[in-house]
């Protein structure tokens, strides 16, 4: 049985960011609601993108998730061409991978104790102490695949720059600034909390955006993306091929 998916990067990024405002707008209201008016309920922790393991944290990890996916099967056609870039898409895929594990369990939450930038007298824009070790990843990141990017047709290199900038500052850009209100003002405050939002706004962009990218870089890249599957009695996947 083959399935043949017609694809277009614009329509599916604009379905996605409907959700990315939507995400936004309600929290956005929730905070407003919980600081200004003084309103509480359980059902707010379901939307509200500074909490976890609710539907926004499931629909960045999807977004995440994705992306790695769509990086999987551009490595393995690379992987049939013989391109020596390969593994750069294989490592690519894998960190994405784990970006979306960690989406959804904080691991790198872990690094935010207090105590502990209290001790070392951090700086307000370090005192979320996961930033560093995600500071020196960046620069790894930026070593590692910058003749990489450099070495993609334009518009594409053009696509994966902005991408990563946007969700870099939020990720890392706006957990810092988030940093200073929580100290200055706590975490229970509206300007915190608006902060958040807009730090998950920011992130969830990028993903919608590098989801674009990659789905435009396959477009150029192969005429058409042809998707066979084969099933057995288990009803089990067995390939997934160009």
């Amino acid at each position: 049985m083959q399935i043949k998916l017609a694809v277009s990067p614009g329509k599916i990024a604009r379905l996605l960011m409907i959700g990315v405002f939507f995400f936004t707008i309600v929290s956005a209201a929730i905070n407003i609601a919980m600081y200004v008016f003084d309103y509480q309920d359980d059902w707010l922790d379901l939307f509200n993108v500074d909490q976890e393991l609710n539907f926004p944290t499931w629909y960045s990890a999807l977004m995440i998730g994705f992306c790695g996916i769509l990086l999987q099967i551009i490595a393995k056609g690379k992987k049939q061409q013989g391109d020596r870039f390969t593994p750069d898409w294989h490592l690519l895929a894998w960190i994405f991978f784990f970006l979306a594990i960690d989406e959804i369990v904080s691991i790198h939450e872990i690094f935010i104790i207090p105590q502990v930038s209290d001790a070392l007298h951090l700086p307000w824009f370090l005192y979320s102490a996961w930033v560093i070790p995600g500071i020196f990843f960046v620069t790894w990141f930026v070593q590692r695949y910058r003749k990489f990017v450099q070495l993609l047709p334009l518009k594409s290199r053009q696509n994966f720059i902005l991408a990563a900038c946007v969700y870099i500052s939020g990720a890392l850009g706006m957990e810092m600034v988030g940093s200073q209100f929580a100290q200055s003002l706590s975490q229970q405050h509206l300007i915190y909390g608006l902060t958040t939002v807009v730090e998950e706004f920011l992130e969830m962009t990028g993903m919608v955006m590098f989801i674009y990218a990659l789905l435009y870089y396959l477009g150029q890249w192969v005429e058409q993306l042809e998707l066979q599957i084969k099933i057995d009695m288990l009803d089990k996947l067995e390939r997934v091929r160009f």
